[in-house]
């Protein structure tokens, strides 16, 4: 290859990766949710009812651009619409949940962590279903966890913290903790329900005395919500509506 054309192939490589890092990221990050939705929706096709167990890939005929972009890696189309899907998904936990009454319910500390918990498990609920589509689950999940710290940011800053080093001490032991706890109800979904119900209560009671049907609840709620999402298709996860949160009722 000559030197002017080597030249040329890195001119048009570095305006590429300027055009994405510059106007491209900052435009889908920072998107409106309905301009978000509208343009997973356009791309989202072939939707259709299925369990994780036989959710089958569709082979379609590819035109000329998605050839392309498939072949060109850091202008993955596809990569782009799943961290979306992932951004979206948080958004749809945070405004859904009712918070309030869930504290209230299961006599959680009126704090920001018994938020973070509750917000915690839902973002694991998910990404155990995200988890079944191998390659793009993992693009998932760690979407959910970004936004999830994306979101954490904010409401620290909102609070007013009047030592800065101590806040960020108190989010890295969070962050460091969501790993643990990911393990520990992972292990307690693959078991029975008093293992989940132990991860349950180290974590969202910090082992703490609690009412017994409030832990008989919570795991209701995950064998529920684990059933619903494992019905739902990979293209019915990343277009977001289709996933429904029902309220977190305590047993009597």
């Amino acid at each position: 290859m000559s030197l002017p054309r080597f030249r040329n192939l890195l001119t048009q490589k570095k305006i590429m990766s300027h055009v994405l890092n510059s106007h491209t990221h900052s435009t889908y990050r920072n998107a409106p949710s309905s301009l978000c939705r509208s343009l997973i929706n356009s791309t989202t096709e072939n939707q259709r009812l299925a369990s994780t167990l036989e959710v089958q890939n569709v082979q379609k005929d590819e035109g000329f651009l998605k050839k392309f972009l498939k072949k060109v890696p850091f202008l993955n189309i596809d990569h782009v619409k799943i961290k979306m899907s992932g951004y979206l998904l948080y958004e749809h936990i945070a405004d859904n949940l009712d918070y309030i009454e869930t504290i209230k319910k299961y006599q959680l500390p009126d704090t920001f962590y018994s938020w973070f918990v509750i917000t915690e498990l839902h973002i694991w609920m998910l990404a155990v279903r995200a988890m079944a589509d191998d390659k793009e689950g993992h693009v998932l999940r760690n979407s959910l966890v970004e936004a999830l710290w994306g979101d954490v940011a904010k409401r620290t800053k909102k609070l007013g913290e009047s030592n800065p080093a101590a806040m960020k001490a108190q989010i890295r032991d969070l962050s460091e903790e969501l790993q643990a706890s990911f393990i520990a109800y992972d292990e307690g979904l693959q078991s029975d329900d008093m293992v989940l119900a132990g991860a349950i209560w180290r974590r969202v009671y910090q082992m703490e005395y609690c009412a017994p049907h409030h832990l008989e609840g919570i795991v209701k709620h995950i064998r529920k919500h684990i059933l619903l999402l494992d019905n739902l298709s990979k293209d019915q996860i990343l277009n977001v509506e289709p996933v429904k949160w029902e309220p977190m009722i305590t047993l009597q």
